[in-house]
């Protein structure tokens, strides 16, 4: 049995990841949020709506930060819609926790010694607060899995910076330094791997429960996407880490290497610094984290379907 916490900012992709740890038979302990893609209170609905729709209804959600560590930042309707969820007005009788999400992840990291991995799928601001709270957390967390960042310098909320990583570059930082087991989905090899209109056709013809939920929350990110973005469709940043994580046959190229985060206030904040070069005098000590550079979209399209087969 596989543990899991998925730290989101919850939106439509935030959602599937949920969706699919679900239909996989993850065992998710908690979802915790974060500061990110629209307002906070509408992120904690988002979460308990979700984990409603399949099989995780007794699964707690705790709210955790509801802001960046030093800075401050903006969040993003107009990507993902007024709620997150594209045509979606969630709701939900249930309740959030009590207990903050940096207190609930270094408890789980407890109970679940070296077996708990986390889904960072977000701005990492409450990961940070839990190792800055407890320098011992990534003894006992068997993998981080990061959506955040660039491997080229292509972002999408600035010209060189991807957003989880802009909205919190200080947080994003400390949990590079920190010493987890961590694997790391860049937004610019993410938007590789779009949903075509052939593919996008395809799910819509699925015509089952979760493939509607699916194009009614997708359908306005897809827009933003296709318009804003001039993508050929919408990219699973979110979706292909959660993928990622539970079946590592998608994976096709990665590399180990080392990752610094510019957390300066200045045009390139957030701005993601590898250290692409193999020589005698590298910039950097040593790897610290390991990158994702492609996938097998196939074994993607694959999951997807199977998730939305309900």
């Amino acid at each position: 049995m596989r543990h899991f916490i998925i730290d989101c900012d919850t939106a439509e992709d935030d959602v599937a990841s949920i969706f699919m740890l679900s239909k996989y038979g993850m065992k998710l302990d908690a979802v915790t949020i974060v500061e990110g893609n629209v307002s906070f209170q509408q992120q904690i609905t988002n979460a308990l709506w979700a984990l409603e729709q399949v099989g995780y209804k007794d699964v707690p959600v705790f709210p955790g930060s509801k802001r960046p560590i030093v800075k401050n930042f903006s969040t993003v309707e107009e990507v993902h819609g007024k709620s997150g969820l594209g045509e979606i007005t969630p709701s939900s009788k249930r309740k959030p926790e009590n207990k903050h999400a940096v207190q609930a992840i270094i408890e789980l990291s407890h109970q679940f010694k070296g077996e708990l991995e986390i889904l960072a799928i977000s701005p990492l601001t409450n990961l940070a607060l839990a190792y800055l709270l407890d320098n011992t957390l990534p003894e006992r967390i068997k993998k981080v899995w990061i959506m955040g960042g660039t491997a080229f310098s292509h972002g999408n909320i600035t010209p060189v910076a991807e957003y989880n990583f802009w909205v919190d570059p200080d947080a994003a930082r400390i949990v590079f330094n920190a010493g987890f087991n961590t694997t790391m989905v860049p937004w610019d090899v993410v938007i590789k791997y779009t949903i075509d209109d052939n593919e996008w056709n395809q799910i819509k013809n699925m015509r089952t429960r979760l493939s509607e939920l699916y194009v009614k929350m997708f359908s306005h990110y897809r827009q933003y996407d296709k318009e804003v973005q001039k993508l050929d469709g919408h990219p699973h940043p979110d979706l292909l880490t959660t993928a990622a994580a539970i079946n590592p046959e998608i994976t096709e190229i990665t590399k180990k290497e080392y990752v610094v985060i510019d957390n300066s206030d200045s045009l390139t904040r957030g701005m993601t610094l590898i250290d692409h070069f193999d020589s005698d005098r590298p910039w950097s000590n040593s790897p610290n984290t390991e990158i994702v550079y492609s996938i097998k979209k196939e074994i993607l399209l694959d999951m997807i379907k199977k998730m939305l087969s309900e």
